[in-house]
C-alpha cells in the first residue's frame, strides 16, 4: 500500500530543478489519503468492530505520536450500486509525505506500539486476517484540496 502511495506522490512532484524549492516545501504539506473498504455482504458489523478494535488503536496512536493530524471515518448514507459501491471511508491527513508513504520513525513508533496495544501477536495477527477476509475490495486515494478561484 505504502509503494503505491509513494509512486502515486512521485508522479505529482515536478520534475524541473527550478521546482525544487516548492517540491521541498510540498514535501512538507500534509498529505490527505482516502482509505476506501468495501465488506462482504453480511459482514459489516463484524469488520467494523475489529477495525475499531485493532486498529483504530494503532492510528489514535500514531496521531498522539504527531504522525497524522486527523481521522475521519465515514459510511455511504445512501445505497450505492455494486460498482463504485464502497461501506467505510477512513480519511487520514498525515504530518507530510515521508509520513504518508515511507518513514523509518513511523515503522518504529507503529511496531512499539503494536506491541504495547496487541501484545498476544498471534491473536491480534488473526483477527486482521479475518478483517481483510470480509473485504470484497479496498483502495487508497490520495486527494488534493481544490482552492476557490
Amino acid at each position: 500500500m505504502r509503494a503505491i502511495l509513494a509512486a502515486a506522490l512521485l508522479a505529482l512532484a515536478p520534475a524541473a530543478p527550478a521546482a525544487a524549492q516548492s517540491s521541498a516545501a510540498a514535501a512538507q504539506a500534509p498529505v490527505t489519503v482516502e482509505y476506501y473498504y468495501r465488506i462482504k455482504w453480511g459482514a459489516s458489523v463484524d469488520f467494523k468492530r475489529l477495525y475499531e478494535k485493532n486498529h483504530a488503536p494503532l492510528l489514535r496512536e500514531m496521531q498522539k505520536s504527531g504522525f497524522i493530524r486527523s481521522i475521519r471515518v465515514d459510511e455511504p448514507y445512501t445505497h450505492l450500486a455494486g460498482g463504485p459501491r464502497w461501506d467505510l471511508r477512513v480519511t487520514i491527513v498525515f504530518r507530510d509525505a515521508a509520513t504518508a508513504i515511507s518513514d523509518p520513525e513511523w515503522d518504529r513508533i507503529w511496531g512499539a506500539a503494536s506491541a504495547k496495544l496487541f501484545p498476544d501477536k498471534a491473536v491480534f495477527d488473526a483477527e486482521e486476517d479475518r478483517r481483510f477476509a470480509m473485504l470484497e475490495e479496498h483502495w487508497d486515494v490520495i486527494v488534493n484540496e481544490v482552492k476557490g478561484p
